[in-house]
């Protein structure tokens, strides 16, 4: 039996949602909703009946008879819309924003604990990319020793599409959940508390800060050094980022072609006062059947038939969205320290 799947939203990454669903054999979209001049592009190109469309994501949810529900409303929705559909016995996949703040995701916490059947995951979708997954299982493979340093560079230019012209802290507020979900990803810890600072170039676009540094204190005494700016001039990193993670036999590099290298620990017998490129070994990437969100798609979908439990569930993720808080706490408070949540 296929899965049936209630997609609540028609922006950029909605319109993505419904070709995979509809590309994918495993489920059937059961229902949609969206903006109607979205809704009837979409209705028209795949070919929905009029009954499956709704120009409401709340009468969507109430009329529609779906096991999972994909919440890629505008983020102001997404508490809303993730009550509703656990409340009609979804099970229930979420895009970024978490919440609107951590109190919002706090209660989302609290929301989920009342239906502990039903699946609830959030789609990190940089965890499924190729590139990243060689990084884990070198790390878990003990390539570079004991992990205990990790920095991060990001760089690239304005995009002030939708509502990001308008966010006070643009990188951290949009983008930085990504890196630092990266982060507990690679590390395989969680983060204990959190440093930051943000400032606005000059020449930057944006009303609002979008460069930011910060200090990450991770468990088993994991540090972490995070440099970002979405207002970059010239050179620019991946979406990812630069990463540089270090242990005692060597250090992993992500780069902005998106290859990891394996750089092993060389000791010099004496000082070197010259410096010279050291050689490294670039990784093969796995080859993955799906990547994504539709890797996190079919793993919804794998864990319902296995009454499993998804990679990023919201309880998961919650620490990833906590460091984001933390940061932004940090900013307000004068860069000070800041405990995760």
């Amino acid at each position: 039996m296929k899965h049936q799947v209630l997609l609540l939203g028609l922006g950029f990454w909605g319109r993505n949602w419904v070709r995979l669903i509809h590309e994918t054999s495993r489920c059937e979209l059961a229902g949609v909703a969206g903006a109607p001049a979205e809704l009837a592009q979409v209705a028209e190109e795949y070919g929905i009946p009029q009954e499956r469309c709704f120009t409401d994501f709340r009468e969507a949810i109430q009329n529609t008879k779906a096991g999972i529900a994909v919440v890629v409303t505008p983020g102001v929705l997404h508490f809303e819309a993730d009550e509703l559909a656990l409340a009609h016995g979804m099970n229930v996949i979420t895009e970024k924003p978490l919440a609107m703040n951590l109190e919002q995701a706090k209660k989302l916490l609290e929301l989920k604990a009342k239906y502990p059947k039903q699946k609830f995951m959030t789609s990190q979708n940089y965890r499924w990319r190729p590139h990243n997954q060689a990084i884990r299982s070198a790390i878990a493979d003990g390539m570079i020793g004991d992990l205990e340093a990790v920095m991060v560079n990001f760089r690239k230019q304005e995009d002030l599409q939708g509502y990001r012209a308008g966010l006070a802290q643009p990188l951290l507020e949009d983008v930085c959940i990504h890196h630092f979900d990266l982060l507990r990803f690679f590390t395989g810890k969680d983060c204990k508390s959190v440093c930051c600072r943000s400032y606005r170039p000059s020449w930057s676009a944006f009303d609002g800060r979008p460069s930011t540094e910060a200090l990450l204190a991770l468990d088993g005494g994991v540090q972490a050094a995070y440099t970002g700016s979405w207002a970059a001039r010239g050179c620019e990193t991946s979406w990812d980022g630069d990463f540089i993670l270090t242990g005692s036999k060597g250090c992993l590099r992500l780069d902005a072609n998106d290859d990891v290298w394996f750089y092993a620990h060389q000791k010099n017998e004496a000082v070197v006062m010259a410096s010279g490129a050291q050689a490294g070994v670039k990784l093969d990437k796995p080859e993955m059947a799906q990547t994504e969100f539709a890797y996190g798609f079919h793993m919804m979908m794998d864990c319902i038939e296995q009454d499993s439990t998804p990679e990023t569930t919201l309880e998961d993720n919650f620490k990833s969205y906590a460091m984001v808080a933390a940061c932004l706490k940090s900013v307000e408070n004068g860069s000070s320290w800041v405990d995760c949540e």
